[in-house]
């Protein structure tokens, strides 16, 4: 099973220096830079070429909190993590479909503090969450960690829904 963290040396935690996980990436891309590999033979150039790619993988995986959370979580339960983005907890379904709803309204009726309003509020229920979600791969609880990925999942969406929105609406 492909493991982000042992590729960058790091322990399997949910918090990651980030710079330090730069630092460690611009080393092992230096090292694996196809200009090293100029005289090598087509196999060692092509090995180098796949070491590259798994560097490049692991790196956006332990940059992501949501992916680098999955990664846990698969090397826990040793078997990969489903992607769905589904959740069975009516009341967060309920509350995304209430924020969609207004995320509609803001736009038909192009209101501007309404969607800053909207964006602040999707930035601090990831935040929250994404702290739930540390809290609970610490305590090495899976089942409850998978949940909450799922949740920021959508909470990622409509990030993305409200920067779409005000990018169309206000030429960002």
């Amino acid at each position: 099973m492909f493991n982000p963290f042992e590729l960058f040396a790091l322990p399997i935690k949910f918090e990651v220096d980030q710079a330090a996980l730069s630092q460690q990436y611009l080393q092992l891309q230096k090292q694996l830079h196809p200009d090293n590999f100029a005289t090598a033979t087509e196999q060692e150039q092509r090995l180098a070429l796949q070491q590259s790619t798994q560097v490049n993988d692991a790196y956006q995986i332990l940059k992501d909190p949501i992916l680098r959370a999955e990664a846990m979580l698969s090397l826990a339960l040793q078997k990969p993590v489903e992607s769905e983005n589904t959740t069975h907890d009516i009341e967060f379904l309920m509350q995304q479909m209430e924020l969609r709803e207004q995320l509609a309204q803001a736009e038909q009726q192009q209101d501007e503090m309404l969607l800053e309003a909207l964006s602040q509020q999707a930035k601090a229920s990831y935040q929250q969450n994404l702290d739930v979600l540390a809290e609970k791969l610490m305590q090495q609880e899976w089942h409850n960690a998978k949940q909450i990925i799922d949740r920021l999942k959508f909470i990622q969406k409509l990030q993305q829904e409200i920067a779409r929105l005000e990018e169309k609406l206000f030429d960002f």
